[in-house]
């Protein structure tokens, strides 16, 4: 099952984020990427009403 979370900031101080330096090549990407389209074109891979909430494609692909 696919569920699109909500991004939340858990504590009031700075995140690990925002420690990384501007110009490191993982935040340029991901500035310049949209990754948006994997959650579109892995919808119909997941059942909606069985099994467990299952991790979103987008994560996943950035994870890796």
């Amino acid at each position: 099952m696919l569920r699109i979370t909500k991004k939340q900031q858990l504590s009031f101080g700075s995140t690990a984020y925002d420690k990384i330096p501007e110009d490191h090549m993982l935040k340029l990407v991901s500035k310049a990427v949209d990754f948006s389209f994997i959650n579109e074109l892995l919808a119909d891979s997941y059942c909606l009403d069985n099994g467990r909430p299952a991790k979103e494609p987008e994560l996943m692909l950035k994870l890796l």
